[in-house]
Formats: C-alpha cells, structure tokens, sequence
C-alpha cells in the first residue's frame, strides 16, 4: 500500500518500564465534536503500543503543546485505472511548547501538517465536518522524506489541498500519540485513533504524565 494512504504503519510494541497508568473507558461520547474525532478510529493501520507515556516520549523526534486550527484534504492515491486506494486528511497545528525534542529543528510558533488516514474517500468532506482550534499534544515521528511520500508507478496520486504542498508531514509515532482536550468538556481528553478517552487534564497525557490511552486489558498485551 502507497505511504500516502496508509500514513501510519505497524510496529512491533515496545516495552515501558513505568508504573501502570490510570485507566480509560472506550465507548460512544455524548458530544458530536468527539464522536467526529473518534471517527478517525484508524488503531487497526498501526499496532506500535507503549505501556507509559514516558516511554512515547523518549521515543518520539519531539512532543509538542499546540492546538489543531484546521484539517485539509490530503492527497488521494488511486490505482492507474481510477479505482480509489485511500485518501489522506492533514491536521494542522501550531506549536505552542516543545515539551520533549529529540532532535527536531520544530520550535514554538511552527506550523506542523500531521497526516493521517481519512476514514472516507472525500478527505475535504471529513475535513470541513471536524471541529478546530482543538488543544493538543502530538508524539511525533521524523518528518516524513520526500521518498517516503513517493508511490509506485501502479498509483496515481490527487494533490490534497495547495495550502499544504511542499510543506514537511510529520506522522505520529504512534496511535498514543494524538490527544485533544473535547471541545464539549474541558476534562475530559480524547485519543482518536485509538478510539478512547479518560477524565483529566491535557498536561496528564504529556511525557511522565498518568494517561496513556489504553485500557487495562490492552495494557496487559503490551511486552515490558
């Protein structure tokens, strides 16, 4: 599958060192605005998992504060007959706090592209429908190359929105890595691509912090 469809790819788990941390419930939300954002539920593209959020964070190329003030289209991938493979949608956040870098040339002020898999074939429809100015924290991997953007010659590619060309795609390291505070309920935080959310603050989710977005029988799958 061409990188530009599938934006997260499976990992093995990694192992965490740190005590257990607190739980989370993953069900419907009475809020539209989560119930959107819980529908970009893609933890079947990537298995990579961490029992802590001290581990996410010593992994990732750098852990940023921000908030999301929009999505775009990404590009949509097509066989060379026309016949639709995936699609892409693009968070857009700016970067408030570096919280933990691992090498990253990212700094306050930045505007950072987080790509991620559309759950529909119209990515400008997901797009215009998902709530903005969301408060965030993103683990991120490296910055997606120009090579790993490349498809085969079996797949044709449709530009996303122009606003966003050229400009670095920095994917998540991992379905743990996406939290929003739910715009409905400030206590509450939201992972979307693991389809979950706990009661808590949004600095409970950074490095060290308490929340990791798995529940008690996913914890015990992971090795460590």
């Amino acid at each position: 599958m061409p990188a530009l469809a599938l934006l997260l790819t499976s990992c093995a788990t990694a192992p965490g060192t740190d005590p257990a941390a607190a739980s989370v419930t993953q069900d419907a939300t009475q809020s539209d605005a989560a119930e959107m954002l819980l529908s970009l539920d893609i933890s079947a593209v990537s298995t990579i998992v961490f029992q802590n959020t001290t581990d996410l964070g010593h992994r990732s190329a750098a852990v940023v504060t921000g908030t999301v003030h929009r999505w775009l289209a990404g590009d949509k991938v097509t066989t060379a007959t026309g016949n639709p493979v995936g699609a892409a949608l693009l968070a857009e956040v700016e970067v408030i706090e570096v919280t933990e870098n691992g090498g990253s040339p990212l700094q306050p002020g930045d505007i950072v592209y987080i790509p991620v898999t559309s759950p529909s074939l119209d990515p400008q429809e997901v797009a215009d429908a998902l709530p903005r100015d969301l408060d965030v924290v993103a683990y991120l991997d490296d910055a997606l190359t120009d090579e790993e953007l490349q498809v085969s010659e079996e797949y044709r590619v449709e530009p996303g929105d122009a606003e966003a060309a050229g400009k670095p795609r920095w994917p998540l390291l991992s379905p743990q890595g996406f939290i929003v505070t739910n715009p409905s309920d400030p206590g509450e935080q939201i992972w979307p691509f693991l389809g979950a959310r706990a009661a808590g603050k949004l600095t409970d989710v950074l490095p060290g912090g308490r929340l990791d977005g798995l529940t008690e029988e996913q914890r015990k799958l992971v090795i460590g």
